[in-house]
């Protein structure tokens, strides 16, 4: 005959206060001290879900509380029911439930980026109401994964930091993913020379990116040097990351500017590196903090005129240099410019060729132009209509304006 296992489908909590007081460890003084303890427990959550003087909440807090209850006793004990109603005799309900509050709170102040052991006073409540409301009803399971990958952002940001000063200069701010700053900073100590320092501008991540594409083996050396306390957690991130890196890096098809300063729905480096934020910030500051290509191919200009025909030599390969001779543009009005083209190529070059911080101010430009071509142009329109355009939309010379 063969013999089935018995499955008990009741919580820990419920297993381990049976057997206490089937063996006499938690007799009735201690029951009653514990049933005491757990009548102020639900009031005091109730409060939080919201109020102790009706019958919904108390219900709430009774749940919340078992709940709570049950993850620190299996936390404790391992899930042996022994051990469980032992921990509940000698501590009571409002040990576990306390125990079950500061490890939640603490994966809560984690993901939060805050110090696990400090968390800020304003985020009380909010930490306090998820407790109770959502983490109580969780699997041990589910608690304990949440509370692994707590964790392993916890070292993950510790091994940042301590890799971050390894390097001259200034680290990438708090904005970053630690698995960010680590693959930016391996980068950097791989490529950036005897004395590898945080990298300030555009052109500098260029650089280095055109670095990698000249030596890519170079990143798939295990990482040596680290700081030894983090050095599992670096290495850890660089296994999983430099190969998909490095594939976005060396791609020949994305251009390296496109990779540092690049519109992220583009960028396949963006989420991997601690890239260059807000490189540019608007048309009025080309400058010194254009990339090298977008510089090359507008010469540092702000003047819409030469802006727009730089876009429209892009798109619809024109030749030519600016200034256009009037009777050059007349031409083009009546021939490559008479009809725009296909929706979603401005958008694919920009993509491949200006900082994505201009692109919002550029296509509000190029469809300025279209819009209006279509309705000061009529069809068959005169050499003077089309003239007159020209000399207000493209870049035309001085001599030939009225």
């Amino acid at each position: 005959m063969t013999r089935l296992a018995h499955h008990d489908a009741r919580t820990l909590f419920e297993r381990a206060w049976s057997h206490g007081v089937r063996s006499g460890a938690i007799g009735p003084a201690r029951r009653e001290a514990l049933v005491a303890e757990a009548t102020r427990g639900i009031c005091r959550i109730a409060d939080v879900l919201g109020t102790q003087a009706l019958r919904d909440d108390l219900e709430r807090a009774m749940r919340s509380l078992l709940g709570l209850v049950n993850l620190n006793l299996r936390k404790v004990s391992g899930g042996d029911v022994e051990a469980a109603a032992r921990s509940l005799a000698e501590r009571g309900l409002l040990f576990h439930t306390k125990g079950a509050s500061t490890a939640i709170k603490r994966v809560l102040a984690i993901g939060h980026g805050m110090d696990p052991d400090a968390p800020h006073e304003a985020f009380r409540r909010r930490f306090e109401e998820a407790v109770v409301s959502e983490w109580a009803g969780l699997s041990f399971e589910e608690f304990a994964a949440r509370e692994r990958d707590a964790e392993r952002i916890r070292r993950r940001r510790a091994a940042a930091d301590e890799l971050a000063d390894t390097l001259d200069g200034e680290p990438p701010d708090e904005t970053f993913e630690p698995e960010q700053v680590i693959m930016t900073a391996l980068l950097i100590r791989a490529y950036g020379g005897p004395q590898p320092a945080w990298i300030a501008g555009t052109r500098g991540y260029e650089t280095l990116l055109e670095a990698v594409r000249e030596a890519p083996a170079r990143l798939r050396r295990r990482p040596v040097g680290l700081p030894p306390a983090h050095a599992a957690a670096i290495v850890d991130v660089w296994a999983e990351q430099h190969e998909a890196v490095l594939a976005a890096i060396v791609d020949a098809d994305a251009p390296v500017h496109q990779l540092v300063a690049g519109d992220p729905a583009s960028n396949p480096l963006h989420g991997w590196l601690a890239l260059p934020i807000d490189t540019l910030a608007d048309l009025d500051e080309l400058g010194e903090r254009t990339t090298a290509h977008w510089q090359a191919l507008t010469g540092g200009t702000t003047d819409e005129a030469r802006l727009l025909w730089v876009m429209l030599q892009g798109v619809l390969a024109l030749s030519g240099k600016a200034p256009l001779g009037v009777k050059a543009a007349e031409t083009l009005l009546r021939g490559p410019l008479a009809t725009p083209p296909e929706d979603g190529v401005i958008e694919a070059w920009l993509d491949a060729n200006a900082p994505h911080a201009y692109h919002l101010g550029l296509l509000e430009l190029w469809h300025d132009f279209w819009d209006e071509r279509e309705s000061a142009l009529a069809p068959g329109a005169s050499a003077d209509a089309l003239r007159q355009f020209a000399r207000e939309w493209l870049p035309v010379r001085a001599a030939t304006r009225g």
